[in-house]
């Protein structure tokens, strides 16, 4: 065995949105693999506040001999400081990172940060246990190392795992789940993404080959967490609804068990060509009850120039149905988009509030490598600031441009991020007066200020006031 001891890392990446709401399903695998395969590990979620001290009394505690991290190309910074104070006081010791970064970075990744030693591409269940198990560095595909002092090589990319109910389901042994801000469970059914958006970069995380669990595995999980008290479940994939009979097996099979009174979400969305009348009225039936959708433009022009493969009367007829059946709906879209005008961004808006949704989101595009509209913007100079800089201090809700188009000027963008805001902020409103209809006189009151940016930005950080939000959002 080249590593016996794994300590698994989840960065906290402060002054985000991205909380410690639900377990992490990926680091979930990870630990999963590892400790099927006999290899030991521990785990911290750094989401929960801890501080760097907190981190290295636990390692201390177990001694491990390599370090992993989950790690998003967000604040990535933050992360290398993070792993710089850990060598300070493990200088011998090992770091491997996944994720987003790592198959989106690859040999930089390595080149950025010299205290990483090895970076895995894609999905990292077996290539980090073959790590671990001492398997000659170069035979290990999908992985990035140092050979020798100053060169970094990739050896290849890995083959994708077809049959992925060979992977045990994350059962979070050694993760605090009664410290995350939701007592829910995200399930990942299906890993890869067939459809070519431009802004995605899905390619070189999850690859575009589409991979599905059995409806009969899938539905093992949600009865694993059933039979120990949980009762909301959310569906984490990228392409939930891309296969009709499966997704109605697992409905079945929920009814057959019967696993009845769950809350079951699909907030990462669906496609709406992949979401029929039919389909959304059985998955409905067993308990789902909020979905997003990824509208992205308010026209079949943007559709098509961002490659998002679907028209905007599919669209709309799947934003209907699904209101028409009762779910709270949400609605994401971007601006700034190749070839958008300020007459594109008002058909966005005007998408946004045709229908009683829940929510909108107008997202300040932030492009990633690997995406075909970071190498666009790229190859035309069109980049105002580069990855190095936003990547490390500008989210999708920041009125901050990263980029300007021929279509749209930096001022243009951000004077539509402030507009779009607004639209939301009436959105969200009208939705609330909606959910707090036997109170109607007092919602209407107290909804300007519970939709206000001040309000909302504070709830981010106040896991009371967002498990409040979240009873009033699943009434």
């Amino acid at each position: 065995m080249r590593y016996q001891r794994i300590f698994l890392i989840k960065p906290a990446y402060d002054k985000s949105y991205y909380g410690a709401f639900h377990p992490p399903v990926g680091l979930g695998y990870i630990a999963e693999s590892l400790d099927y395969n006999g290899i030991q590990y521990d785990v911290m979620d750094m989401g929960f506040r801890y501080k760097t001290k907190d981190l290295l009394k636990k390692m201390r505690i177990f001694r491990p001999d390599l370090l992993g991290i989950s790690m998003m190309s967000f604040l990535y910074l933050d992360t290398h400081r993070l792993i710089g104070r850990i060598k300070e006081t493990f200088p011998h010791l090992h770091v491997v990172i996944g994720g987003p970064h790592g198959s989106c970075y690859r040999e930089k990744a390595l080149e950025l940060c010299d205290n990483i030693d090895y970076a895995i591409t894609y999905e990292g269940e077996e290539a980090l246990v073959e790590l671990c198990q001492g398997k000659s560095l170069n035979e290990i595909a999908g992985l990035v190392y140092r050979p020798e002092p100053g060169r970094i090589d990739y050896t290849a990319d890995r083959r994708f795992i077809r049959d992925l109910d060979s992977l045990p389901f994350p059962k979070y042994r050694k993760f605090e789940l009664k410290k995350y801000i939701f007592r829910d469970i995200d399930i990942a059914s299906s890993r890869g993404c067939p459809p070519r958006c431009i802004f995605c970069s899905v390619k070189a995380v999850a690859g575009r080959q589409l991979r599905m669990r059995s409806a009969t595995h899938v539905v093992d999980e949600i009865q694993y967490w059933y039979d120990r008290g949980y009762r909301k479940f959310n569906f984490v994939d990228d392409n939930f609804t891309f296969n009709y009979p499966r997704v109605h097996a697992i409905c079945d099979k929920v009814e057959q068990r019967g696993l009845s009174g769950m809350k079951i979400t699909n907030a990462n969305g669906i496609r709406a060509d992949r979401a029929d009348r039919q389909l959304l009225e059985r998955m409905r039936q067993i308990g789902f009850y909020y979905i997003g959708f990824g509208v992205e433009c308010g026209n079949d022009r943007i559709l098509k120039n961002i490659k998002k493969g679907e028209s905007m009367a599919q669209i709309k007829q799947a934003v209907r149905d699904a209101c028409d059946l009762g779910y709270d709906v949400v609605l994401n879209f971007l601006i700034g988009s190749p070839g958008e005008t300020w007459a594109d961004v008002m058909d966005s808006i005007s998408i946004a509030r045709e229908f009683p949704v829940m929510d909108v989101r107008f997202n300040n595009i932030t492009p990633t490598p690997r995406s075909e509209l970071f190498d666009w913007l790229k190859e035309n100079d069109y980049f105002l600031r580069s990855p190095e800089q936003y990547l490390n201090d500008v989210t999708s809700w920041s009125y901050d441009p990263v980029y300007f188009t021929p279509t749209m000027s930096a001022i243009e963008k951000k004077k539509a991020l402030r507009f779009t805001r607004k639209v939301r902020r009436e959105v969200l409103r009208d939705a609330f007066v909606r959910k707090m209809r036997r109170v109607a006189p007092l919602a209407k009151i107290i909804a300007p200020l519970a939709v206000s940016d001040q309000f909302m930005g504070l709830m981010m950080y106040s896991p009371r006031l967002l498990r409040i939000a979240e009873r009033i959002r699943s009434r």
